[in-house]
């Protein structure tokens, strides 16, 4: 999500809930193109500009180096909406929360087809600005929110509303912000980004909240599960400006144990306020962490290494550009980076190999903020 975006009154995240009224539509337009990618491919999301309404879905055969862009409106003849924010996918169905158009849509991996759908003030009550979608089985599925002081419940497959979870979260500056979510045993995970602190721990048996981790720095935003049973978290720090005394802009990496939710470490980083990001290996004992450019540490070392992995690309002028996403194939270990440039035109994405050879790279939309992979490799 755009830093700006998040600094805006929550009044005027309200606009796009008009969304698309010929949703239900079953029959292809003219306009509307046949796919059928049964291949090992990987969605990209791109975020677009807030309140532009220009967030897109790209497609990559790593194989082939083929890449399709614009594949939603392609497949679908409508646009993707307003601010990408996340994918996920869950058997051949992938998952793509439209943050400020308040719509998670369901999507044939295959064709890019429309599956289904939840819309906010629909339905779904509970649910504005969707986030994150977690997929638990075939009959249950969670959705994070950015206003909310609720996660959604519905039904994958038949996309049903479930019911929602009350967060328990005092609104700050008008956000409940809930994020990601990690699952472990019968708990799950959730970071609380926007102007907190806290780590919620969910009991999926009763879907209720049971528990909560406060952390020692400001804003929690990304969180994995490593092979050992160990949460790592990585906060942005806030954003303090001169005005305000919220934040202090230094990112934190907290190593936390899962069974026992105690902290275990706390280390400090360096930023030049590019987005932080983190990223397993697919054994899940390597770490990778942006922090304007990419590092790679053991799970079992105590910090950071002194210099990058990957060094983020530099313009003409020797300019970084701003790595604002990052995945790793759970396939072939491949690290994929996604590089905003100057967050108004179109974003590159970069492949690496484990070693950290860079094997492609290509253009995309606005702003590719997330990757979700297919089959096998």
């Amino acid at each position: 999500m755009n830093r700006m975006a998040r600094l805006i009154p929550q009044c005027m995240l309200s606009v796009a809930l008009l969304l698309l009224a010929a949703c239900n539509r079953s029959d292809p337009s003219p306009s509307e193109e046949e796919f059928s990618r049964s291949d090992q491919g990987v969605f990209i999301l791109c975020e677009g500009n807030y309140q532009a309404g220009n967030s897109t879905l790209s497609y990559y055969d790593p194989r082939t180096g083929l890449v399709e862009n614009g594949i939603f409106y392609r497949a679908n003849g409508r646009k993707l909406g307003d601010t990408g924010q996340s994918i996920t996918i869950f058997g051949q169905t992938a998952y793509i929360a439209v943050e400020n158009s308040g719509i998670v849509w369901a999507i044939d991996t295959e064709t890019f087809r429309v599956r289904g759908q939840l819309t906010a003030g629909a339905t779904e009550k509970h649910m504005i600005n969707p986030r994150y979608v977690y997929v638990q089985n075939a009959s249950k599925a969670y959705v994070t929110d950015l206003y909310a002081p609720y996660i959604t419940l519905f039904n994958p497959t038949t996309f049903d509303y479930l019911g929602a979870i009350a967060t328990t979260l005092s609104p700050a500056y008008g956000y409940s912000n809930t994020e990601r979510i990690v699952p472990f045993g019968d708990v799950l995970f959730v970071n609380c980004w926007c102007y907190s602190r806290s780590i919620l721990v969910l009991d999926t048996r009763r879907d209720e909240v049971c528990d909560s981790i406060v952390l020692g720095s400001w804003q929690p935003k990304a969180m994995l599960l490593d092979c050992r049973d160990k949460l790592w978290v990585l906060t942005d720090g806030g954003y303090g400006t001169e005005s305000s005394a919220f934040g202090d802009n230094v990112p934190h990496l907290f190593r936390i144990d899962a069974a026992t939710r105690r902290i275990e470490a706390d280390e400090p980083l360096e930023t030049d306020e590019a987005s932080v990001e983190m990223a397993l290996n697919p054994a899940g004992d390597t770490l990778y962490v942006i922090n304007n450019d990419l590092y790679r540490m053991a799970v079992t070392d105590s910090h950071l290494p002194v210099r990058p992995f990957i060094t983020a690309p530099t313009d003409e002028k020797g300019r970084r550009h701003k790595l604002y996403g990052l995945s790793v194939n759970p396939h072939d270990g491949d690290i994929y980076l996604a590089d905003a440039v100057d967050y108004s035109q179109a974003g590159a994405v970069y492949r690496y190999s484990r070693e950290g050879e860079l094997k492609d790279h290509f253009r995309v939309g606005i702003n590719p903020n997330g990757f979700a992979f297919k089959g096998g490799f």
